[in-house]
């Protein structure tokens, strides 16, 4: 059974993202926790529809790893999201 412990969690915004929002961090409401990492992924998007079309080249990192889509994110974890970028 999930348990609300947090409304909101904040997301680290870095690259071509933090451009889209002007900001370097997201704050993604009405969560409950723990919360799988493709429905925060949906979640964010849903909130933030100006990532839509970055986020399929992006990954979310959960406490400085990336994580994988069915990896569970608890409530005093540390999350960013991370856009895949090349270069040389």
């Amino acid at each position: 059974m999930k348990i609300p412990t947090n409304p909101s969690c904040r997301i680290l915004v870095f690259g071509p993202q933090a451009l889209t929002l002007q900001a370097n961090e997201a704050l993604v409401s009405n969560v409950e926790f723990p919360i799988r990492v493709s429905d925060m992924i949906s979640e964010l998007v849903r909130q933030y529809p100006a990532l839509e079309p970055s986020i399929a080249v992006s990954r979310l990192a959960v406490n400085q790893e990336f994580a994988a889509p069915e990896s569970l994110i608890e409530a005093d974890d540390e999350v960013a999201l991370i856009g895949l970028i090349s270069g040389g």
